[in-house]
This record gives C-alpha cells, structure tokens and sequence, in this order.
C-alpha cells in the first residue's frame, strides 16, 4: 500500500514538473523564431529568400563564449529539416554546443548563429554523431544576396553560416567544436526518449505549435520578395 501511494505521488509530482519544462522549451523556440525574424528583416543580415528556399534543414543557435587564455564555450539551439515529399518543415530538435580553445585570446562573446543546412551532407551535422562543422562537414560563410553568386557557393558547401555576434573575442586561437542533440530537453519536450534522426527525419512526432510558428516563418523569408 505505501508503495502505491508512493508511485502516485511521484507521478503527480512528475506530471507538473514535465509541463513546466515543456514551457519553458517552447518559449525557447519562440525567442529563437523571434530572432530568425529579426535577422530576416535587417537586408544587411537576412538569409537570402532562394538560400532559403533550397536550404533541406536550418539551425538557430544562441552561443557564449568568454576567458582568458583558456576559452570555454557552450550554447544551445533548434535545428528542422524540410521533408523531401511534402516540402514542408519538421518538428524541432534541441540541440547543444560545445567548444574548446587555446590561444592568445581575452573577452567575451555571444554569438546568434544560423546554420543553413544545403543538401544531405549538412543535414548529416544532426543525425550522425561527433561530427564538427569546419573539420568533417565543411562550412562557409553565406552570402549575402542572392542570385548566381549565392547559387554557385551553395551547390558545394553543405553549411552556410550566418552570425550576429555581439562583444570582443580577439587574438589568434585553435579551436575545435560541433553541435550535438540535447537528449535531456528533447525527452523532456516530446516525454520520450528520441534519436534527433527519429524527431526530423523520421517524422516520429508531430510539430508542435511552436515548431510550426518557425517553420511558417522560414516559409515567409524563403518567397522571393515583391517589387
């Protein structure tokens, strides 16, 4: 007897606490959205519509960065892959970075960073562990307008990177780091344990409403604009 009304203590407890950090993951997408639009309606930083049109995933990444010397860095972010068949855009993945560094180096940094994901090997940055962007999966800044130029440099470069970054981080550096799925907050937004491949490519869950107010702005930015 006490140990069922110890189990349905721990469940009401457990219940409350799971929705609590389900808000709180989905008030991260929408601050993160929030962001995708603010860059989008700058021309001097926004992701060019026929970037965003061909891209197969997108990463929105808030990092930090600060030492002296010794530089640390983390961060964390969402990542949606487009469906192939439909062409519309998955439910999200919640992601981490990491990073270390050694150099001559002082300040500090944060950076919002974009990673549009161009074809197969750029996706392969969320499925396949330990991968590092710059080291296996090759990444380049993006460009900034459209046209053949922009379509030249995304027919070959899987990532193309777009960041805001905001303090002063100098000096000459090794660095080495990537992304990685954050199983922790994924199992506590969709309550299950779930690979990141199983959540944006395999269609194992459905969008939720924040995911789906993303993907509509990825949408929005990705039309051609009117004249």
């Amino acid at each position: 007897m006490n140990t069922f009304f110890a189990t349905i203590l721990a469940a009401s407890v457990a219940v409350p606490a799971l929705a609590e950090s389900k808000n709180k993951l989905d008030a991260r997408v929408r601050d993160l959205t929030d962001y995708f639009e603010k860059v989008q309606k700058d021309p001097d930083t926004a992701v060019p519509a026929e970037i965003l049109s061909k891209a197969e995933g997108l990463i929105v990444m808030r990092t930090y960065k600060a030492g002296f010397i010794v530089g640390v860095a983390g961060g964390h972010g969402v990542a949606l892959v487009k469906n192939k068949t439909t062409g519309k855009w998955g439910p999200v993945g919640f992601l981490k970075s990491g990073e270390g560094s050694f150099g001559f180096q002082a300040g500090g940094q944060r950076s919002d960073v974009i990673l549009v994901l161009m074809n197969s090997d750029g996706v392969k940055v969320l499925t396949t562990p330990n991968l590092k962007l710059g080291v296996d999966v090759r990444a380049t800044v993006g460009p900034k307008s459209g046209g053949d130029q922009a379509n030249f440099k995304t027919d070959q470069t899987p990532v193309l990177v777009y960041s805001d970054t905001r303090g002063a981080y100098g000096g000459a550096s090794l660095e080495t780091g990537g992304v990685f799925p954050d199983s922790g907050d994924n199992e506590d937004y969709y309550g299950k344990k779930l690979t990141m491949t199983e959540i944006v490519v395999d269609g194992k869950v459905e969008p939720t409403e924040a995911a789906k107010l993303l993907a509509g702005k990825i949408e929005e930015y990705a039309k051609p604009a009117r004249k």
